[in-house]
This record gives structure tokens, C-alpha cells and sequence, in this order.
């Protein structure tokens, strides 16, 4: 490997700072730092890692807080809006209310939840699971009183 070009430099700001660059004969580039120019950019290197594991723990710790936070509103959120099991049985307007009777025999009932607007209880059943004439009866009144 043989230099094809070299050029120094000096710092303007520190003249002990000095250094070469090299361009070399099978196409690399070198620098070639004096002893103090190696030092000073170890030092610049050092503050740059120091304010980047900084910057990544701050990240990070507020990461995990605001997924914390996320994790805790959904928990109350649920607990606020998905009492399903306390209030299913209470009444609704029929207008809330749709009712599916397959043809397969399986019948179906959707309605939304009381609590919110936004919840949606659905609730199914096999043609082996229902009686059929009295599913057949009760969509047949279901339908009379939606008119």
C-alpha cells in the first residue's frame, strides 16, 4: 500500500492539534491524528456517547410511562364500560335489539351494551341448542313488535 496523496492540517482554533490525511494506492483514505488531535476527539467522542445513553434511558423511561399509563387507563376504561355480566340482563328497547334466525336454525341476538354506546354483546346459538318452534315464535313476535 502506497500513498498517492497526503495533505496536513492544523486547527485554527488549536495549532497543536495537527494531523494528515492520506489517500492510498489501492483506494483508501486515512487520517492520521496527532497525539493531542486523538485526544481531543476521544473527549468530543466521549460527551456524544454520554449525551446519547442520556437521551436513550430518558426515552426509555418514558416509554415504559406512557405505556404504563396506556396499560392503566385501558384497565379502568374496562373496568368503567365492560360490567357485562352484571348487566345483561337488563332491560332494552327492542329498537337496541336484532335478532337473526337462520336458516340453518341457528339464531342470534346483538345488542348494545348499557353502559356504552360503544360496546356490542352478541350472543348465538346452534340449531341443537335452541327449540325451534319456540325460536320460530319468538322472532315472529320480535318482528311484530319492531314494525
Amino acid at each position: 500500500m502506497a500513498e498517492l496523496a497526503r495533505m496536513r492540517f492544523t486547527s485554527a482554533t488549536k495549532p497543536e492539534e495537527t494531523g494528515v490525511l492520506v489517500l492510498n494506492d489501492d483506494g483508501t483514505f486515512q487520517v492520521k491524528p496527532s497525539d493531542e488531535f486523538r485526544e481531543a476527539l476521544a473527549e468530543i467522542e466521549e460527551k456524544a456517547i454520554h449525551r446519547s445513553e442520556t437521551f436513550g434511558t430518558r426515552l426509555g423511561v418514558a416509554l415504559i410511562a406512557f405505556g404504563a399509563l396506556a396499560a392503566g387507563i385501558g384497565w379502568l376504561v374496562g373496568r368503567l364500560f365492560g360490567s357485562i355480566g352484571s348487566t345483561i340482563s337488563r332491560p332494552r328497547s327492542i329498537s337496541d335489539v336484532e335478532i337473526q334466525h337462520q336458516e340453518n336454525g341457528g339464531f342470534a341476538v346483538r345488542m348494545g351494551g348499557v353502559e356504552s354506546k360503544f360496546q356490542k354483546i352478541t350472543l348465538s346459538w346452534n340449531a341443537d341448542e335452541v327449540v325451534q318452534a319456540e325460536a320460530d315464535n319468538f322472532v315472529e313476535k320480535y318482528n311484530d313488535l319492531r314494525r
